[in-house]
């Protein structure tokens, strides 16, 4: 029997997953961040709430999940991820988000909520699933072979360590505090 701490097997691992996915859709709704304006003012700074909710929410958790896991609650479940395949996921991931204008989160819930707009970046993303198989092949023969330019582990796991548990929540509060004072003039002055 496995034993791995607050896992669910089964149909209860399928009704929890349904439920907190009704309850992620429900507050991404809520919250505006299904509709592609919201995402947009986001990424031009013009309205940051997401970005210090998230960010406050990546700290927190961060600490969270690295005490549960001392106290045996929880424990880490790494797949290998390499350095350039990290490297180029984000910058498609970036490329789909400056022209879409959402996440796939989000679009899944401006889909749910009547939007359908979000149909062609849906669209979008499923295409990108072949796009990725076939592509991949490539990208093992050539660009996965190149040495890393950083002095960094070749997985991402060499990263986690407990300095790193610190780390996080100190950047995270800094930028939150940067955003912070970088946009209240603008918005202090506004009408």
């Amino acid at each position: 029997m496995d034993l791995r701490p607050l896992a669910l097997d089964g149909d209860y691992r399928i009704i929890a997953g349904v439920l907190l996915g009704i309850a992620f859709g429900f507050l991404m709704v809520k919250s505006g961040i299904a509709w592609r304006k919201t995402m947009m003012d986001q990424l031009f700074l013009k309205n940051i709430s997401f970005m210090k909710t998230f960010l406050v929410s990546v700290a927190v958790g961060s600490l969270l999940f690295h005490f549960a896991a001392r106290a045996g609650l929880v424990s880490f479940q790494f797949r290998p991820i390499f350095f350039w395949g990290a490297f180029i996921g984000g910058l498609v991931t970036a490329l789909g988000l400056a022209l879409c204008g959402q996440i796939p989160a989000s679009t899944v819930a401006a889909m749910g909520s009547g939007r359908l707009y979000a149909v062609w970046a849906l669209l979008g993303m499923l295409l990108a699933v072949p796009v990725v198989h076939v592509v991949s092949g490539f990208l093992s023969r050539t660009v996965y072979r190149w040495p890393s330019p950083f002095e960094c582990p070749e997985t991402l796991q060499g990263f986690f360590n407990e300095s790193i548990v610190y780390w996080v929540p100190g950047i995270a509060c800094f930028i939150v505090l940067f955003l912070e004072f970088a946009r209240s003039d603008s918005e202090d002055n506004a009408p």
